[in-house]
């Protein structure tokens, strides 16, 4: 466990999150290449700032790649390559071609932890592979630009006129050279596998090393999408710690980006000033770090989209501490004191439960302006821009309701959002001009 000072910083802003810019991620990977230990202080990143430091910095990317472990390596390809459950093939090939440019050494190495069933899913959707056949027996001889020979396989590509032909040709041909057992082996998987096993059996290795990691499983991070009761008994939770991921073990260095985007002023960053101790302290930094792993799930983000990665954490932030507000507003409780007694899943959970509160509302007045006849389908400016940014693939909360000079779309950051749109949803719920009356009655609290 670390001392009280560690985690009072990792509950801080960290700058190079809040801004992430080219400039902070260049100004990142020059302090790493100028540590006196340039392995230790690489191999000891987190994976989510190790990936973000690759994508942001192709200039290093071969350096970074040629001093991380391995399995550093291994993971950003579990993260970056995969959409859902769905293996994106271009990526790998991008990666391995990378780590084929940081030297013999770290491309083997990495090689050789990657899982048998990534390589061969990701090389059968590009090509074919057959045993050699003399030229005699060959049906109809095709031209080399379509097909590639040696002395055991014959390669066809799937689209011959695919922009990945010449990487894969170039991979392929170095990896013969370097390595020929392992040639030898993804070309019979390649020959023989059968592409959806392979890629399922590559998908359940890759899940339950990112959940080693401190990442859930997609359709599991979906959970947090759910609606929970939001006035239970306020009857005392056992809490402890989560495990910690496995990249922090050794380290135990609490991610950076576990805090960073704790919004300014906020009742959340209030009672993080407070007096908690060393076990709450552990708790909460780590219980972070799992939420925030878990939004970038959900998101899929690219970790080369800054934007999206900022956006993932923001939310965070905002569900929990509007979730924080409302507990504290129903339990008439201290926000210090409530953070030392509920665990901040639940606290989150509160938050995203009042946003699709206010989701579910506005869905079925525009679902019932669109199928009913003679209504009028378009709503009021300022109800159409509050219903607009409910609609969105997240819910946004529209910036003109609380302040006339803001613009464009936030995230919900308290109670006094919630309460704003409520307003504006309980006149549409009410007006009979859009034939809302006969849609059921909202009436208490914003939705839950």
């Amino acid at each position: 466990m670390l001392a009280e000072q560690h985690y009072r910083h990792a509950l801080l802003a960290q700058p190079f999150w809040a801004r992430l810019s080219p400039a902070e991620v260049k100004q990142r990977v020059q302090e790493l290449l100028a540590a006196p230990d340039i392995v230790a202080a690489v191999q000891a990143l987190p994976p989510v700032e190790y990936a973000v430091l690759l994508k942001e910095a192709p200039e290093s990317r071969a350096v970074l790649l040629a001093v991380a472990h391995p399995e550093q390596n291994r993971t950003v390809l579990d993260l970056d390559c995969w959409h859902k459950q769905n293996l994106r093939s271009t990526r790998v090939l991008e990666w391995l071609d990378d780590l084929r440019e940081s030297g013999l050494e770290s491309f083997l190495d990495t090689l050789a932890v990657l899982d048998d069933e990534l390589l061969v899913t990701a090389f059968n959707q590009h090509v074919r592979v057959h045993a050699t056949l003399p030229i005699e027996e060959e049906e109809e001889p095709r031209p080399y630009h379509e097909v590639l020979s040696n002395e055991l396989y014959r390669l066809e590509f799937s689209d011959p006129d695919s922009p990945w032909n010449e990487r894969i040709q170039r991979l392929l041909a170095f990896l013969r050279q370097a390595d020929l057992n392992t040639y030898h082996g993804l070309m019979q998987g390649v020959m023989w596998g059968i592409q959806n096993e392979s890629e399922e059996w590559a998908y359940r290795w890759k899940s339950g090393r990112l959940q080693d990691e401190g990442f859930p499983d997609y359709y599991d991070a979906l959970e947090a999408y759910r609606i929970i009761d939001n006035a239970p008994s306020f009857a005392p939770e056992h809490l402890e710690a989560p495990g910690r991921p496995e990249n922090a073990e050794g380290s135990g260095i609490v991610p950076s980006y576990a805090w960073s985007m704790t919004p300014t002023g906020s009742l959340l960053a209030r009672a993080l000033t407070g007096q908690f101790s060393i076990d709450t302290l552990d708790r909460l930094c780590w219980e972070m770090v799992g939420l925030c792993n878990r939004e970038l799930v959900i998101d899929q983000v690219d970790f080369a989209d800054t934007a999206a990665i900022k956006a993932s954490l923001r939310r965070v932030h905002a569900a929990v501490n509007l979730g924080l507000e409302y507990l504290c507003s129903l339990h008439s409780q201290p926000p210090d004191a409530l953070l030392g007694e509920r665990s901040l899943n639940a606290i989150c959970q509160t938050g995203i439960t009042l946003i699709i509160g206010l989701r579910q509302r506005a869905n079925r007045i525009q679902t019932h302006l669109n199928r009913t006849p003679g209504t009028r389908r378009a709503l009021p400016g300022l109800a159409q821009q509050v219903v607009a940014g409910l609609l969105q693939p997240h819910a946004q909360f529209f910036a003109e309701l609380a302040s006339p000079t803001a613009s464009g779309y936030r995230d919900f950051l308290n109670l006094q959002d919630v309460a704003l749109v409520d307003g504006v949803l309980r006149e549409l719920e009410n007006d009979l001009s859009y034939g809302a009356a006969d849609m059921p009655k909202h009436q208490g609290r914003p939705e839950s």
